[in-house]
């Protein structure tokens, strides 16, 4: 099977005059995306709200910092992408009365073979902080190591793996998602070596 990370097309100039989300709340209080992603289950807290940080027009696709990435809730058969691993939470704005789905990916696993990966360590001398990831400062391109992936696990995060959307997703996921009806020119699709 071929995985692919999964991320925003930054480089679309589509982003350009686009809503661009803030602040993830629940009951009126901000959630930390960060602490919220690293979570190994589905989240209970609903319904969740998003705040607008610039004004623009709805994309079909979004983004809440580095962790999640939402679609529009109007895109037609959505529901289709639900599998393992996997929750799909509304996510409401009540002044734009609109409402994006957040796709909390909780599956974490250890399949990463770092002596292969493109990432960059600490240095020996460097004392590494708390909050810091101990496997290094910078990651660019994992390389997986395919016993370790569980078969009819199509979606998933890589533990210990730090960067920015870290969401892994089969070849079979990836045309779900490419059979919805959006412009998929806002997704990215990185394939992946594995061994």
């Amino acid at each position: 099977m071929r995985y692919f990370k999964l991320n925003p097309n930054v480089t679309s100039k589509k982003w350009k005059g686009i809503v661009n989300i803030g602040e993830l709340r629940y009951k009126n209080k901000e959630l930390d995306e960060v602490e919220l992603a690293e979570q190994k289950e589905e989240i209970t807290l609903a319904p969740l709200h998003y705040e607008v940080l610039v004004a623009g027009k709805i994309s079909p696709v979004n983004t809440i910092g580095a962790e999640f990435l939402v679609f529009d809730g109007t895109i037609p058969r959505l529901e289709t992408l639900h599998t393992s691993g996997v929750q799909y939470l509304p996510l409401l704005n009540k002044e734009l009365k609109h409402q994006y789905i957040l796709m909390h990916v909780f599956n974490h696993i250890d399949c990463v073979d770092w002596t292969l990966s493109d990432y960059e360590p600490w240095p020996e001398a460097e004392e590494v902080k708390d909050w810091q990831n101990p496997r290094g400062k910078f990651f660019f391109k994992p390389v997986l190591i395919r016993n370790k992936i569980p078969e009819q696990l199509h979606v998933f995060r890589l533990k210990e793996w730090d960067g920015a959307f870290n969401m892994i997703v089969s070849e079979e996921f990836k045309q779900a998602i490419l059979s919805l009806s959006f412009d998929h020119s806002f997704l990215e699709f990185h394939s992946l070596s594995i061994h």
